[in-house]
């Protein structure tokens, strides 16, 4: 690679890590936030909290209005809106301007991760890229642990709007590395087609796969925790601290491992080792194994995040990267929304057991779907 490139990709990595500092303020604090400041009703912290994923439910909408711009600019632009949505929280005085910046700051992170995945893939190569993907997922993490850090230390002096205020400078620091990135000239032309492509059918089916994967982790280990083993918060804490800690250490490893094995295999052992997880969740009964699983199964959340990304650089041509991404973040979100309403149903009516033998089905049929995606015409049987 040449030394253009790695200029450009180590300013897109410090930019990523700078911006994901200031996103972490925000995750951490804005649910404490709006229930001990605004007192907010159960059902108006539910509202506020879903308003979080309509942005992503309308990914594709939004990079067809953002299309026509350089994505170096509609990279700025988004941490624009991140920043806004700071201010904005750290001013707000009631529920529906809560509800206004939450829309508006999740709009900056969700075009932010769609454009930082699309210009990570046009300034790598398929040898390189798993492993940049596994530095950025490592780089996020750590941006994460150091933010709740920052959190910590500045909680003892300030209030939350304080707290919210000082992340805006924070993302409007990342600014700076954008603009000197460098893109190439004579760009191709981006496609704006708003429609399903037969031909990356395997990525929306990974995606789709992925995601319901993902929120059975996220929603019902979280619950089995919990609900069944009663697990205290300081635990909760403590988990989830372990999560960003192994996930920093691992996700450039597993980038690594990805580049070594092939994507199809890859992401074919992992998911079926995270059936095997999902298994345990089912009919493991001593807590401190359902500790171990839960640690682990975050593990493997690195090689979904890092093998699709891969993958769909190496599938889609750049000219219809953009949209395409779009298209599985909407897809992703569909999921997101439908699988913890209809799994929290399944579990009330059925019990803890049923969901995660879903989850066993998914990943097994994931795993299907991952050892064939090398071959020109995919077949499902």
């Amino acid at each position: 690679m040449d030394n253009h490139k790695n200029k450009n990709i180590s300013r897109l990595l410090l930019s990523i890590f700078i911006v994901s500092i200031s996103i972490s303020f925000f995750q951490v604090t804005y649910k404490n936030y709006i229930v001990e400041d605004f007192l907010v009703t159960a059902f108006q912290f539910g509202t506020i909290d879903a308003m979080k994923e309509i942005p992503g439910l309308l990914a594709i909408f939004f990079i067809l209005i953002t299309i026509r711009f350089k994505e170096r600019n509609v990279l700025i632009f988004s941490i624009l809106l991140i920043a806004l949505g700071l201010l904005l929280y750290s001013l707000a005085s009631g529920f529906w301007g809560l509800m206004v910046y939450t829309f508006i700051f999740s709009t900056g992170t969700h075009l932010f991760f769609i454009y930082r995945d699309y210009l990570i893939t046009d300034l790598t190569t398929e040898d390189n890229r798993s492993t940049i993907f596994g530095y950025v997922a490592s780089l996020s993490a750590g941006a994460g642990l150091l933010g709740m850090f920052f959190i910590w230390i500045l909680s003892q002096k300030f209030e939350t709007n304080i707290i919210l205020f000082i992340a805006l400078p924070i993302a409007l620091v990342s600014t700076f590395f954008v603009k000197k990135l460098n893109m190439n000239k004579g760009m191709s032309k981006k496609h704006n087609n708003l429609y399903l492509r037969k031909t990356y059918f395997p990525y929306y089916l990974l995606i789709t796969l992925s995601a319901a994967r993902e929120m059975i982790f996220i929603t019902f280990a979280t619950l089995l925790l919990i609900v069944k083993f009663e697990t205290p918060l300081s635990t909760m804490v403590l988990l989830y601290s372990l999560h960003g800690v192994i996930a920093v250490l691992t996700r450039p490893y597993i980038g690594k491992v990805i580049k070594k094995l092939g994507i199809s295999k890859a992401l074919a052992v992992n998911y079926i080792i995270v059936t095997f997880i999902f298994l345990g969740y089912a009919y493991i009964e001593h807590i401190w194994l359902i500790y171990i699983l839960f640690v682990l199964d975050d593990v493997f959340v690195g090689f979904d995040d890092i093998g699709i990304s891969t993958y769909v650089g190496k599938l889609v041509p750049r000219e219809d990267l953009s949209t395409t991404l779009a298209v599985g973040s909407t897809l992703s979100h569909i999921i997101a929304v439908t699988i913890p309403i209809v799994g929290s149903l399944i579990w009330f009516i059925l019990g803890s057991t049923i969901p995660f033998l879903f989850g066993c089905i998914v990943t097994l049929f994931a795993a299907l779907v991952s050892s064939r995606i090398n071959r020109q015409k995919m077949k499902i049987y």
